[in-house]
């Protein structure tokens, strides 16, 4: 990015391995749709300031940003292999990935944000899309890049998700969701101290039913007042 573009442009957070500027704090404004570094934040914020946050963390989630699954997406199955590889998920529980319909690598773009939960020991791919199945054929991409990954099948369900009553709501509906999905793992299984059989069984539907009751379109759009709140607090130009 040239000089020029910096200052117009300038980083107002740089937090753990995200960087939001000024152009990507804009996207939490109304009616706009998140762009990659917000969702970064987002997860970044989630692992390191969550109340849910447990000892066990680092055994039960693996979180991928979204220039890396779409890195993932757009390469050839060697390449994404090395990359899945690089991410050292296989002893945890679940991988946490963002997608879009974005086609190209190096542009960022795409219409639309859903997201994909693996359950990794069971190898179920789950696709939590608020938007009916506008990215179905996405999700198809990556399950397709997790079979050659294992050189096993693996179980790709298009789960029930709570529905955005509007076109830009997306990536706050996959925040939530993910928020939603570390706290009700918290709850459920490490406070209840569940052994692995238990923890599995019936475990999304059980999830699924909880968020389709708690996540309306209200709880969504306070949710972007709050990330807002939250990074303009944390402003490295914020006026004392």
């Amino acid at each position: 990015m040239s000089s020029a573009s910096s200052e117009s442009d300038p980083i107002l957070v740089s937090y753990h391995d995200s960087i939001v500027r000024l152009s990507n704090l804009k996207t939490l404004d109304d009616s706009n749709w998140l762009d990659d570094n917000i969702i970064t934040f987002a997860f970044e914020y989630l692992q390191y300031e969550s109340k849910y946050i447990h000892n066990s963390d680092n055994l039960l989630f693996a979180f991928v940003t979204p220039p890396v699954v779409q890195l993932i997406k757009m390469s050839d199955d060697l390449f994404a292999e090395q990359l899945l590889q690089s991410i050292d998920f296989l002893q945890k529980k679940f991988l946490i990935l963002p997608i879009n319909n974005n086609t190209q690598v190096a542009v960022f773009g795409g219409s639309h944000w859903s997201l994909l939960i693996l359950s990794i020991q069971e190898k179920i791919l789950y696709h939590f899309d608020s938007m009916s199945l506008s990215n179905d054929r996405t999700a198809k991409e990556m399950h397709k890049k997790f079979e050659a990954f294992f050189h096993d099948n693996i179980n790709l369900i298009n789960t029930r998700c709570p529905q955005q009553k509007n076109a830009f709501d997306c990536g706050l509906y996959v925040i939530v969701i993910v928020e939603e999905f570390k706290r009700f793992i918290y709850e459920n299984c490490i406070l209840k101290k569940f052994d692995d059989q238990k923890l599995d069984k019936d475990l999304f539907e059980k999830f699924i039913n909880e968020i389709s009751q708690c996540m309306t379109p209200e709880s969504i759009n306070q949710r972007r007042k709050q990330l807002k709140a939250i990074l303009e607090s944390m402003r490295t130009d914020r006026k004392k």
